[in-house]
């Protein structure tokens, strides 16, 4: 029996030392391989990820941790290069700042058949300010091929011990192993958040731990100055949370997924509570409300938008002898709007020069626009409150923390219905906010610090209405003049693209965008008008738009406007599908055919219908002596779409990819 036991603790041991992944040592395996073994199309694979977190104390300066990670990446093809350099965030609170040490990486290439390294060096080492909340590492890695395996090793060192980022465990490359250790102390009490689809599995144990802490005291009589050091042992128990996952998937940055982020497989530590020794006990676990009053009370935040006397006389100026409380909001909103300029940072707080100093510059953050926006309403009478928004980029908060919300609009309440502004940006109107902030729910925080849930996502349908009429001509070509109008999103969206392009390049890339087509007086209507739809509209030439076909004559109903392609198309689909806002295209086409043909055939009508109402597709044909009538119809009712919907979509764009491929048949009289 002994010996048995012997031998089974052998096999483990070495079982464990198997598996054990050292830097420096790669096999020549791993850098032969050519293609991954569950992906082969990938472009790179993480062979190995580890991270191990630990808590050190210091007399002077307190607890930090310690973060210490080692990568395997594997590069398959050019297209992976750009995992040769590795980035890591560096995060900043009041002063304190995470660092970067012990950089060292190796580059693998297989020559001749011999395994060949080269060294990271210093000036591949480079860290650079983000924001004043952000630094980031870059590593950048020597004499990258395909077929590199790239070893990397880092340490970084953190005063913010009440912060852990999150643990990651997918990425948009396959990861075949992963291992993650954090050891935390007995005065931390962490709530442990896991997020993604792939189902992560902890393993928690306990151990006991003890550090030597030295520090200086003064001596008894206390008279001379005199210091001596001394120390002592602190004896604890740490409680052990392991993670071990392999053959992780990559993700794959599907159609309309809003931040695919949202969906990696990770998990989250956030601190719930302390007790030192000889300290009493604080409690860190909030309610979403209980955050936004936190933030509410900042004097960055209520107490800027408390602030009055650097606006009162022009805001005066602008509401002189008005009475209607809608007209205020827009006269109010369009000031501040056209004022103020974006300096491009997020933010629910303001800067330390505050809001009046960017007032007077004419430039500031979204929570110095969008609080002063907020109390000039409020100076006006309006119902008016702050509403704290996570941006798209910014992810859906899993759970309630101040980190959340990294963004403010305003709002004014009216009956049951609140009317969101954001004059962060130029060509918004009341009630349409720019993509950025259309993220689920935000939180509006009024004067008494109550707090409310507000949807983002707009109800109201924004459109975009195409009107054609054309001719089709007998050698194929088809010339006419078309009419777009677009309101609410998509006006947004187009008044957007025009201003970051000229007029001529715009053009240009319709032109190509519709296959060649010529486009000739160009005329648009209502762009600084922000509260009319945006209209455009020209003449075009197409060649070759029809197929002729011996004595018959083939094309599309809806000609260069039919779309071709599904953006759904996996069988699966694993992330929910988010179109930011609903939405509805409408073709109305009146088409001459040329003289000697006749109609021989159309496609026919239909409809097509989402689940519950929540989208259709409409599609009608009809023709009249030389007339052909064109009328469709694309809705979708709801901006979000539940995973279990998709093969619904996807059958939805089907169907409307098919019928607007359908052709009409003309025929020679």
């Amino acid at each position: 029996m002994k010996v048995r036991l012997l031998i089974l603790l052998l096999v483990g041991t070495h079982l464990t030392q198997a598996n054990e992944v050292k830097f420096g040592k790669v096999s020549k395996e791993e850098v032969a391989e050519t293609q991954h073994h569950l992906e082969a199309d990938a472009d790179a694979a993480i062979l190995y990820k580890k991270e191990r977190v630990f808590y050190n104390y210091n007399a002077e300066q307190g607890w930090s941790l310690t973060k210490e990670a080692h990568y395997r990446i594997k590069i398959y093809n050019k297209e992976g290069f750009s995992w040769a350099t590795l980035q890591i965030p560096l995060y900043v609170s009041q002063g304190d700042e995470e660092k970067i040490s012990n950089v060292k990486g190796i580059t693998f290439n297989m020559i001749d058949g011999k395994i060949v390294e080269e060294k990271l060096k210093k000036d591949g080492v480079f860290v650079e300010e983000v924001n004043k909340y952000r630094n980031k590492a870059s590593i950048t890695m020597p004499e990258v091929k395909e077929g590199s395996v790239l070893d990397i090793e880092f340490k970084v060192n953190s005063p913010l011990y009440w912060y852990m980022d999150d643990f990651r465990f997918q990425y948009s490359i396959p990861v075949n192993r992963a291992d993650l250790r954090l050891d935390i102390p007995q005065y931390f009490v962490f709530k442990r958040h896991s997020k993604g689809y792939y189902p992560i599995q902890f393993q928690q144990s306990r151990e006991s731990r003890s550090i030597n802490i030295s520090y200086r005291t003064e001596d008894v009589a206390g008279k001379l100055g005199k210091t001596s050091r001394q120390s002592h042992n602190l004896s604890f128990y740490e409680n052990v949370y392991e993670v071990q996952a392999s053959d992780l998937p990559s993700m794959v940055e599907e159609e309309y997924t809003s931040n695919i982020d949202n969906y990696r497989s990770a998990i989250k530590f956030e601190l719930a509570s302390t007790q030192f020794p000889n300290r009493p006990y604080k409690n860190y676990s909030q309610t979403w409300e209980g955050v936004a009053k936190t933030i509410y009370e900042y004097d960055s935040f209520g107490t800027e938008l408390r602030r009055e006397n650097y606006y009162k006389d022009e805001v005066d100026r602008i509401i002189a002898g008005v009475t209607d409380d809608k007209e205020k909001a827009k006269l109010i909103f369009e000031f501040v709007q056209s004022k103020m300029n974006w300096n491009d940072y997020y933010g629910v707080t303001c800067s330390r020069d505050g809001i009046k100093k960017a007032f007077k510059e004419g430039a500031g953050n979204t929570a110095e626009i969008n609080l002063m926006l907020t109390s000039m309403f409020r100076y006006a009478g309006l119902n008016a409150n702050p509403i704290l928004v996570s941006t798209r980029s910014n992810g859906i908060p899993l759970f309630p923390t101040t980190d959340g919300f990294n963004y403010v609009i305003a709002g004014i309440e009216v009956l049951d219905d609140v009317i969101l502004f954001d004059a962060t940006e130029k060509n918004t109107i009341p009630g349409v906010l720019p993509n950025r902030a259309l993220n689920w729910m935000g939180r509006l925080v009024r004067k008494d610090g109550s707090s409310s849930q507000v949807q983002l996502t707009p109800k109201k349908l924004s459109k975009e209405i195409h009107y054609i009429t054309a001719n089709i001509h007998a050698d194929g070509s088809v010339d006419g003049k078309t009419r777009t109008q677009y309101t609410n999103q998509l006006a947004l969206e187009l008044r957007d693209k025009l201003e970051k392009t000229d007029e001529e390049t715009y053009l240009e890339n319709m032109e190509n965008q519709h296959g060649e087509m010529e486009i000739d007086g160009y005329e648009l209507k209502n762009k600084k008008q922000l509260e009319k739809p945006m209209i455009e509209s020209c003449d075009f030439v197409k060649e070759n738009q029809c197929e002729i076909i011996g004595q018959k004559i083939y094309f599309k109903p809806m000609l260069f406007l039919a779309e071709s392609s599904n953006p759904f198309i996996m069988e699966k689909r694993e992330y929910p599908v988010d179109f930011s806002f609903p939405r509805q295209k409408k073709y109305m086409i009146s088409l001459t055919i040329p003289e000697g043909y006749k109609v021989e055939s159309l496609p026919e009508s239909t409809l097509v219908q989402l689940p519950e109402n929540s989208g259709k597709f409409s599609f009608k044909v009809l023709s009249q002596g030389n007339q052909i009538r064109v009328n469709a119809t694309t809705e979708l009712n709801s901006a979000f779409f539940p995973v279990e919907y998709y093969d619904a979509l996807k059958e939805y764009y089907k169907n409307l990819i098919l019928k607007q491929s359908e052709k009409v048949v003309l025929s020679k009289v």
